[in-house]
């Protein structure tokens, strides 16, 4: 029964992007477009994320007209079929059309003549793999998939945060160089460089975490385990020791946002660990945190911004590795930061380092100009000028 199943999925996955996609689009172009319109296009949440904001807020400034369709990828099933055909009403509409994440809708017409297409992504640097760079893994896509279903074929522009990332987005894009992917910056980063933004981080943490007044503070930031659409949380250290040991400071945990799971704080640890992962946002916590522990998360680049210590807590590296791969070797050459594998993390010497002696400023330095390189507080300001002006003087 399930066979049968799967092949109705595939049937009607199969009419809907090689035949009613195209003929609703292209149908709808014949009406006329409506002029300067940008239509931002949140492809997993159902609100505007921090990877538009600021291009978001910058373009009603100046009164250009916006709109938000939230695509809702992640809600399951094939509802995600009859949202696409609304979308398909809705391009043509738009002068250009920004992007998040991947939606192989994208790449299932041609667009009409003159639309701007941008790629903004959602995270910085080049650190796991993703796309064609993992086709026929176990985390990836069958080639065949990708190559039938493509996502990525009709971008004008997809802005990365240095010229390093430029060539991994190409090969996970399935791009041959020179491409439109550019070092542009990403616009969520613009927000690290108000001063106002990080003093009312401050703020805000104290009225979560009173306790962490007058302390230091550490963040324990991993990314998720499994697949997107189950996430689960990675393997959690012994609080209590660590609470033993680090008592002088209070330990935030906040896990990524596909996690549904309430990380387990032992009483005896209330006043000390604290789950913040419903009541801050990742961007308030890399501007409060003193040290920043995590694992395989590409946090690590925008936290790179402040220069303050790093600690990579990897229990299940070769296990994370075969899983998903990363475009660099794991190690101290690629990490601004000692990588901690076993142990408990009370016990271990890095984190008391970190916490007491800082980090080697410049090697976090080395590793922000190369992977942040083009992260300068206004990145949005560049993609606006690319929108409005047709100005590519900055997008080279």
């Amino acid at each position: 029964m399930s066979g049968i199943k799967n092949a109705f999925k595939r049937l009607c996955k199969f009419a809907a992007f090689k035949i009613v996609y195209p003929a609703v689009y292209h149908a709808c172009c014949l009406r006329k477009r409506e002029e300067g319109l940008v239509l931002f296009c949140e492809v997993r949440h159902g609100f505007l994320t921090d990877s538009y904001r600021a291009i978001y807020d910058g373009l009603n400034e100046r009164g250009v007209p916006t709109e938000v369709f939230y695509i809702h990828n992640n809600s399951g099933g094939l509802s995600y079929l009859a949202r696409y055909l609304r979308l398909c009403t809705q391009l043509p509409r738009a002068e250009t059309v920004l992007v998040d994440d991947t939606c192989n809708l994208f790449g299932a017409f041609c667009l009409r003549h003159g639309t701007k297409l941008i790629q903004t992504w959602h995270s910085c640097g080049a650190f796991k793999k993703w796309g064609y760079s993992i086709a026929g893994l176990s985390f990836g896509q069958d080639p065949e998939e990708l190559d039938k279903y493509p996502a990525h074929t009709n971008y004008t522009l997809v802005t990365v945060s240095s010229e390093e990332c430029i060539p991994h987005f190409e090969e996970a894009f399935g791009f041959t160089p020179p491409s439109c992917v550019k070092a542009v910056g990403v616009a969520r980063t613009d927000w690290f460089f108000d001063e106002n933004n990080r003093r009312n981080a401050y703020e805000r943490l104290y009225e979560v975490c009173p306790a962490a007044r007058g302390k230091k503070t550490v963040l324990y930031a991993p990314t998720y385990r499994g697949d997107a659409d189950n996430a689960q949380p990675p393997k959690m250290f012994d609080i209590e020791k660590m609470a033993r040991r680090w008592g002088e400071c209070v330990l935030l945990i906040k896990q990524h946002g596909f996690v549904n799971t309430k990380t387990a704080i032992p009483e005896s640890c209330r006043g000390f660990a604290f789950d913040v992962s419903q009541d801050m946002k990742i961007e308030e916590l890399l501007c409060v945190s003193d040290v920043c522990i995590t694992d395989y998360s590409s946090l690590i680049f925008e936290y790179s911004l402040f220069e303050r210590p790093m600690v990579f807590y990897a229990y299940d590296l070769d296990e994370f590795y075969d899983y998903r791969g990363f475009y660099y070797k794991y190690d101290r050459d690629f990490l601004p930061g000692d990588i901690v594998k076993t142990g408990g993390v009370g016990d271990a010497i890095p984190w008391r380092r970190a916490l007491e002696q800082g980090c080697d400023t410049a090697e976090v330095r080395r590793f922000r100009e190369r992977f942040m390189g083009a992260c300068d507080g206004k990145s949005a300001e560049r993609i606006i000028g690319y929108i409005t002006d047709n100005n590519d003087n900055d997008i080279k």
